[in-house]
């Protein structure tokens, strides 16, 4: 962020960490919310961390899952639902804060290795059955909130590098992965996908205030 706001001759805005007020005219709150493998839980989470006051004080308000939120056991429709129903009654408590959606961040193919374990009935879910479940849902966020709210397309941005997106095929249907040139490893962005990540996370809250 600091780097993108230099680059523009922009103050960057104040990062914390906080679940609480912040004394700051201009600042980008970031918390850690419930579990990893239970999105609901973290749905619940970020309703009250809005609800306990921080929701009076912000502009826009974004929630991520990771992507071991959404595998191939994940009921990825009923999710969504529960995510649309979350936004909806948040929309109507702070009618003041407006939203950014996330889509579900992609893992890499899996290495040789990975795949003997996958294979021995170790699942790690980062095969192709749970990167494929990832981009349903996350298509279910774009056709909803695409033309209507800011979309932080955090997949999208880590299938691509030099506009070549990192497409595979399963079963006759297309999905993502995350771009080996991007990843420090088989789930998490490096220094330059952090770099494309933030760019486009930016966009996005940019295209929410205007």
């Amino acid at each position: 962020m600091e780097l993108l706001c230099s680059a523009a001759h922009e103050v960057a805005p104040r990062i914390v960490e906080t679940r609480a007020l912040v004394q700051s005219s201009s600042f980008l709150a970031h918390a850690k919310v419930g579990m990893n493998r239970d999105p609901r839980g973290k749905l619940t989470e970020f309703a009250n961390i809005l609800d306990d006051g921080l929701g009076a004080e912000i502009d826009v308000a974004v929630m991520k899952f990771c992507y071991a939120d959404v595998t191939a056991s994940t009921d990825g429709t009923a999710l969504f639902d529960a995510y649309c129903t979350a936004i909806d009654d948040l929309r109507e408590r702070h009618p003041g804060v407006k939203f950014v959606h996330a889509t579900v961040p992609l893992t890499t193919d899996r290495c040789w290795k990975a795949k003997t374990k996958a294979l021995l009935g170790r699942d790690d879910r980062r095969g192709p059955a749970d990167n494929l479940a990832r981009e349903r849902y996350n298509s279910m966020v774009r056709a909803r909130y695409a033309d209507t709210d800011g979309v932080f397309d955090i997949a999208a941005v880590e299938a691509t590098m030099q506009q070549q997106p990192t497409v595979r095929h399963l079963s006759g249907q297309r999905y993502l992965v995350l771009n080996r040139a991007l990843s420090s490893d088989a789930g998490h962005l490096n220094s330059l996908g952090s770099q494309v990540a933030a760019a486009e996370f930016v966009r996005a809250l940019a295209s929410t205030l205007q």
